[in-house]
């Protein structure tokens, strides 16, 4: 018989974790109720600003995963599920066994149980010095190898991140790195390029986690970005964009102003919810800039989020994460609504609806071309870091930008 009823826990500024309700599910409808030892805490906050109020109420919705986004954001995504598909023996059910069986494995804060008294513990996260062990599994289970229950036991407790590359999180003496891996489909170094992409998106003033290269045996390296949300003195609640647009269907609608899957409606939950919304939506329009300029196509909802501080008790837009360009698809449309003339990759797209981000169309130039000429030194970077020269062929050729400036680089 399948479960379709969990607690949820969440934690408070102390560290301590609190039943903060209960999740049915019945695919495709949902419940959530927030328990009342939650909703009296003072220190308490809603888990989705925008479908999940902090009210006593019983709370539903109606979608393929039969459940809030707020809680599949903090169960496994491809790469997870396959892996926990290796551990068990049956698939499970519904949403809320996927929830779980991986409970705090996930982004963010949440965790789940059959108890209404405490969380299941997590297993320890596999050491840093272990990279090179862990791509090796990775590698079998890219091959479809078995693995021995060894490999597994190491490779498991921390492969519940979201997204579909091979990943893992590994900890060191403070800290919890995500670690993505490269395919053997890859067309490029995707860990050197990811890596570079990071560390010139923070020179364009956004908020980037701390990140790695590390050189890995058979020429094989490994892309590690900081758990932003597992900061030992800071940790954060996660929801992604996805999740507060709470919209299982895309619609055909151009002006981005009329479509809720768009920067623009994220822009408006910003200036409602977030603690900083000027500074917020300023960096969103950065971010959709860059992202056009690089050419990735693949800044779909799930690849932005907010954050809620338990201690400042503040929602602020997430860190960046998952950012680079994308290799092969099609081209000439973002996954999410830029402007007045839709999904459109272009610039002048972009600069349409700027003032719904704090700029005016002067000040929206001013960023366009203060990121031009940055974003057009990625294929110089990538050639000066030993990425072979039709991998920066193949850069050059998906970077979004004027003549030019991809001729200057």
């Amino acid at each position: 018989m399948a479960y379709q009823s969990a607690y949820v826990f969440a934690r408070l500024a102390n560290g301590e974790r609190r039943l903060a309700g209960t999740i049915t599910c019945e695919p495709p409808l949902a419940e959530f109720v927030y328990s009342q030892h939650w909703l009296s805490e003072p220190t308490a906050y809603p888990l989705d600003p925008v479908n999940l109020p902090l009210v006593n109420r019983t709370f539903r919705t109606q979608n393929p995963k039969g459940t809030f986004g707020v809680f599949t954001d903090a169960g496994p995504d491809d790469w997870g599920t396959r892996i926990m598909l290796m551990h068990h023996n049956s698939s499970p059910h519904n949403e809320v066994e996927r929830l779980l069986r991986t409970s705090g494995g996930g982004v963010g804060l949440l965790e789940f149980s059959l108890s209404r008294s405490y969380p299941r513990a997590p297993a320890p996260l596999p050491d840093i010095q272990l990279l090179n062990e862990l791509a090796a599994v990775a590698q079998k289970v890219q091959a479809h190898e078995p693995l021995t229950p060894e490999q597994l036991a190491l490779i498991e407790p921390g492969s519940s991140m979201g997204g579909a590359r091979p990943k893992v999180v590994v900890c060191d003496a403070s800290r919890q790195w995500l670690v993505k891996f490269s395919r053997q489909q890859d067309l490029v170094n995707i860990p050197t390029l990811e890596f570079l992409t990071m560390e010139l998106l923070r020179e364009a003033g956004c908020c980037v986690p701390a990140t790695m290269l590390r050189e890995l045996g058979g020429g094989h390296s490994a892309f590690l970005i900081e758990r932003f949300d597992r900061v030992t003195d800071q940790p954060l609640h996660f929801v992604s964009a996805n999740s507060l647009f709470n919209t299982s269907r895309l619609r055909m609608v151009r002006d981005s102003r009329k479509n809720p899957y768009s920067y623009i409606n994220l822009a408006a939950i910003l200036r409602k919810h977030s603690a900083e919304p000027v500074a917020d939506c300023r960096e969103l329009f950065i971010r959709m800039l860059c992202n056009i300029l690089l050419g990735n196509t693949d800044d779909h909802a799930r690849n932005h989020a907010m954050t809620y501080s338990v201690l400042n008790r503040q929602w602020r837009l997430s860190p960046l994460y998952d950012v680079l360009p994308t290799l092969g698809g099609v081209r000439g449309h973002q996954a999410m609504g830029v402007g007045i003339e839709g999904a459109d990759a272009t610039l002048s797209n972009a600069r349409s609806l700027s003032k719904l981000f704090y700029f005016n169309d002067a000040q929206a130039q001013a960023e366009i071309d203060r990121l031009l000429p940055l974003i057009a030194t990625l294929p110089a970077r990538a050639a000066q870091a030993g990425m072979a020269s039709d991998d920066v062929h193949i850069l050059k050729g998906v970077l979004n930008l004027p003549a030019e400036a991809n001729g200057a680089s």
